[in-house]
Formats: structure tokens, sequence, C-alpha cells
């Protein structure tokens, strides 16, 4: 046999041997599925009907309340001066019910007002400063010293006019004020902790509680430097608006809390004395450009009889109402920063102007809230009828029955509408009635929805259409085996023929249509999450086919709840049977043994 024949015989032999090969995996497969049974299990022994994932399919528990009520709840933004009713007690449209006190309000309206003011200067200060760095000289531009010649230490060498010495230059006079008031004027500072105000006083200098005022609705910080008739600098007052409470703000002399000897000028602390700040001995730097500030400005403050005036304030050198800037020279940064530093240094102070600008606007709208609250302190009620529920006023104590309602607390029931009221007048008129609803099926009963209420005493029935719900939740968790992150909102309809149901009466509601106890009326169900597989975004099961074995059926899925249950809307029938789909074993083509054991994925719990 020649070489060209044993090479086509030998690769015939290969080829028998591969397809033999082929053929018999394929038959080896084939007999695998023959031989493998995949139990299936009824589809309706899985299933749960979705109305028992809906909470609110089964009837809600409600009361019978008046609709015709006026709740009213306190603005914990102020305090209670006077109740002006009595529980029990009938009202008319227009009377008074409480009035609250209005001194808090308005000095919380003058300190908001305050940092208005503050925001608007801190703006100014960041704008000057941002173009201050924008002219700023980089550090690689900044020129060389010159070289100095040498000169001999010679008595008779001439005088060079630029090398003489600093001539002296003698000590100003430190000018001080008689009043710092609510108006005040700092010869410098812009009331931060490292740069506090700072205030010239004499000995005579009288502080205006104004002054505490302004320091505490600002949060800053303030210096009193006070000097003797000589401008001898005695001592300093160093005041923190943060420690100030602006309710027991008082006059005060800088001379309080301390003796001083007026033969030595010696100053001690007086043990039975008063101090208004902490006290420091500490000489402070010299101060420059004070009398061309003086000599520029009229010093102006408030008297004794008048009321918080924050006008003409100088804060820092500055107009604090956004005048000129007095006594400020202008900043330069030249040759501090590289380019590369100035850079940053610009951006910077863009983002703290923009920041400032944010907190400018919050600080506004909370001038125009405040502004809102001061307009009347009294609450009138709205509606003619009897007051059922009547707090008390700050400082009196609450009456024998609220202290035994306290007593009597239960932690497990029910909340009641009116346990956060501070006053409740119930009118006559129609009736509603109230109930909560989770979060999740708040779909359900949206205004102009129809309910069924049934009453538990007496059976009596009717409907009722929802006419609000509460923006608030009554509760931030949901039902027992609801969701923990569903909030309970509270629901209120008015009932379309009350005349058989009494206030406070317990009644049951379910929504128009829903058939608590008897049979499903969704057209989808919900299946264990494990007895369906995902590919891609596509779900499908494993069911047994017309032929008794396995195939592929996509499904239409819904919502997945507890992170075990996947509701199922379409693809599927009641009488389908499916199976565990998972295992080495299981696979399309199998055959199939129905069985009533429903199997769980290994470590389920």
């Amino acid at each position: 046999m020649n070489k060209a024949k044993k090479a086509a015989v030998a690769v015939l032999c290969i080829a028998a041997v591969g397809g033999g090969s082929v053929y018999g995996i394929a038959r080896y497969k084939k007999s695998r599925i023959e031989n493998t049974v995949v139990d299936v299990v009824p589809l309706s022994l899985l299933a749960q009907p979705a109305e028992w994932f809906n909470y609110d399919y089964m009837p809600n528990e409600g009361q019978i309340n008046s609709a015709n009520v006026q709740r009213v709840t306190l603005d914990t933004d102020k305090l209670v001066k006077e109740v002006c009713v009595k529980k029990g007690q009938t009202v008319k449209k227009g009377d008074v019910i409480l009035e609250y006190d209005m001194t808090v309000v308005e000095l919380q309206l003058a300190q908001k007002e305050n940092q208005v003011t503050l925001t608007e200067q801190d703006i100014k200060r960041a704008n000057r400063e941002l173009e201050a760095l924008r002219r700023a000289r980089p550090s690689e531009d900044q020129p060389s010293e010159p070289d100095y010649p040498d000169y001999p230490d010679n008595p008779d060498f001439p005088d060079d006019p630029g090398f003489h010495d600093d001539p002296e230059i003698p000590d100003e006079p430190v000018r001080t004020v008689d009043e710092v008031t609510g108006g005040f004027h700092a010869v410098s500072g812009s009331g931060a902790p490292y740069d506090p105000y700072i205030i010239n006083c004499n000995p005579d200098t009288l502080v205006r509680k104004q002054f505490a005022m302004a320091l505490a609705g600002s949060g800053r910080f303030a210096e009193l430097h006070v000097y003797d008739e000589n401008s001898v600098f005695l001592y300093k007052w160093i005041v923190s608006g943060a420690s100030y409470d602006p309710a027991s703000a008082e006059d005060w002399h800088v001379t309080d809390g301390l003796l001083i000897d007026s033969e030595t000028g010696t100053v001690s602390i007086d043990p039975a004395g008063k101090m208004h700040g902490q006290l420091s001995f500490t000489v402070p730097q010299a101060q420059t450009g004070q009398d061309e500030w003086f000599s520029d400005h009229e010093i102006t403050g408030n008297g004794p009889g008048d009321e918080m005036d924050f006008g003409g304030n100088d804060f820092g050198g500055t107009d604090f109402y956004g005048g000129a800037d007095y006594g400020s020279s202008e900043e330069s940064y030249d040759y501090m920063y590289t380019r590369k530093e100035l850079a940053q240094k610009i951006t910077e102070k863009q983002n703290e102007i923009k920041g400032l600008n944010l907190d400018l606007r919050s600080a506004q709208l909370a001038v125009e809230t405040a502004r809102k609250q001061k307009i009347d302190g009294r609450v009138i009620a709205e509606i003619d009828g009897v007051v059922k529920k009547i707090g008390t006023a700050a400082g009196d104590d609450a009456d024998d029955e609220e202290d035994e309602k306290e007593k009597e607390y239960d932690p497990y029931a029910e909340p009641d509408a009116d346990d956060g009221a501070f006053a409740v007048i119930e009118g006559k008129g129609s009736k509603e009635v109230a109930f909560n609803v989770t979060e999740m099926n708040l779909d359900s009963y949206t205004i102009g929805t129809e309910l069924n209420v049934m009453s538990y005493e007496s059976g009596s029935s009717c409907t009722a259409e929802v006419t609000s719900v509460d923006d608030i939740p009554v509760s931030y968790g949901g039902a027992w085996g609801g969701n923990p992150n569903s909030s309970t909102y509270r629901v209120h309809a008015a009932l379309s023929d009350g005349e058989d149901f009494s206030i406070n009466e317990w009644v049951t509601v379910s929504a128009d249509g829903s058939s608590p106890g008897g049979e499903s009326t969704s057209n989808s169900v919900y299946l264990p999450i494990h007895y369906v597989r995902q590919e891609g975004g596509d779900y499908y099961v494993l069911k047994q086919g017309g032929d008794g074995r396995l195939v592929k059926q996509y499904v239409r899925a819904g919502k997945i709840m507890w992170g075990t249950m996947l509701e199922i809307t379409g693809g599927l029938d009641m009488k389908d049977k499916i199976c565990f789909p998972f295992g080495k074993n299981v696979r399309e083509g199998a055959k199939t043994n129905e069985t009533t054991e429903i199997l769980m994925p290994k470590n389920y719990y």
C-alpha cells in the first residue's frame, strides 16, 4: 500500500472515531436526561393572593369623629402667655382661645435681622478680599533687594537722607466712648474669636443691655479696652455673644465687679461684685487711625429708654448697614503667594462667597418667617362649638384630670387625632371616620375614593368619601408584617349618613369593591422568589409541559415583598405545575414527577 492510500485510511479512521465520540456524548446526555426526574409542585400550592400583601385589603379600624372640629397646635417658637377658655366652655367664632408671649418673638426677630446684616457684611468683606487677591502680584514677580554700599563707621561721614533713624512718633491719645449700646462703634475687628470687635472705654463708660442683645444675636466677640484720662491702659473685658442670655441682659459699668485704688490705680476683683465678662490685663497692640476715624464719625447711641436699635452700627470699622468703608486700608496680597497659590485662593474665596450668599438667603427667609409670627399673638376660634380639650399657659400646672390621663397612658393604644393638639373645639354638624393607612397603600385612598363603613357595636353601615390625608405620618414604621420602612398616615372620610353612628365609636373601613374574606379580586399572585429565575431583565420558571417534560416559561414580574416573595402579573395559569429551578439535574426536557412538597433553597432560614 502506497503512502497516499495509508493517509486516506488514517483520515477515515479518525473521522469514524470522532463521529463515534460525538454520537456517544449526545447519546449519553440524552440518556442522562431520560433517567432524570424532577419534582414539580402545583402552582396553586405555591401562589399566594396579591390581596394578602395589601394590608388595607382587610378592613381598617377607624373611629367616628365630628367633621366640624378645630384643632390648635402650638407654635413651638412661642410661649403661651394666657389661656382664655376652659374645658367644656361654649365659644363663638372669633373668640380668643389663647395669647402668645410676643417678647421672645420680638427678640428673635431682632436677632434674625441682625444675622442678615452680619452676613451682608461678611459678603462685602469676602468680595473685597477676592478683588485684592485678583490684583495681587505673585511671588515670582517680587523685585530683588538692591545692593547698598557698606558705609564706614565715620562720624564725619556726611548724612545720607535715606539712612536717617526713624523719628520718634508720639503716642496718640486714645479716644473713648461714654456708652456702649446696641448701635456700638468698634475701632477695629470683625467680631470673630480671633479678631474681636475693639471698643475703647473709660472708667465711667456705661454698657447698655442692647449691647448684650446685639452680641447674642450674632454670636460675635468683643473686647472693651478701658483707659484712664491719660490714655494709659488699665484692663479689658473680653465678652462673648455665645455666653450672653438676652433675656437676662442688663446695663452695667466697666468698673462693675472690680475694686480700683484711687491713689495707686491698682485694679483687683471684688469678691462680692458681679462680672459681665472675662477680665484681662494684657496690654493691647497699638491702634492706628483712630483719630481719623473719630473725626469722620459722630458717635451716636441709644438712650436708656430706647428700644433695641441696630441702626448706625459700625462693626469692624465699617458701616454695619452697608455704608462707606471707614477706617480700613486697602488690603494687599502682593508677593505673598505663587501664581498657583493665588489661583487656589481665588477659587476658595469664590466658593466662600457662594456659601455666604446661601447663608444670606436662609437668614432673609428666617426674618420673613419671624415677621409673620410677630403679626398677632392671638389664636381665635374658627367655628362655633364646645372646648373639648385645652392646655395650660407656660408656667402653670396641669389640672388633676390631665395628670391622671398621663398616668393611664397606654403605649400600645392607637394614636388619637387630638393627642398632639393644645386645644380642640368640637362643633355641631356632620361626622367623619378617621383611620390609618400604610404608605404603600395610600394610592388606594385618594381624595374622592368611596369606602364602606360598618359599626362594631350596632352593625350599622354606610358609605364614606375620602376628604383628606394628613401630611405628617402618625408613625414611621409599617404595621406588623408590613414593610418596616413604610410610614403610616391618617385618612379622613366624610360619612354619607351619620345618624346611626356616635362620636368616638369604633368601626371597620374597607375600600369600595373589595371583598374581605372572599376570593381574590386581583389578576396577580405572589410566588416564593426562589422558584423564579432571572435572565438579564426577564424572569422565567420551569414548568411541566404537555408531554410531561420541563419547559421554560417566561413570566411578567411585579413587586418584591420582604425580599422573599415576587409578584407574578402574567404568564402562568393556576393549573400549572412548576419545579424548584436550581440543581445540576434541573434542565429543559427532563421528566417530571408531581409532588406536594415545596422545596426551599439550602440555608434559606
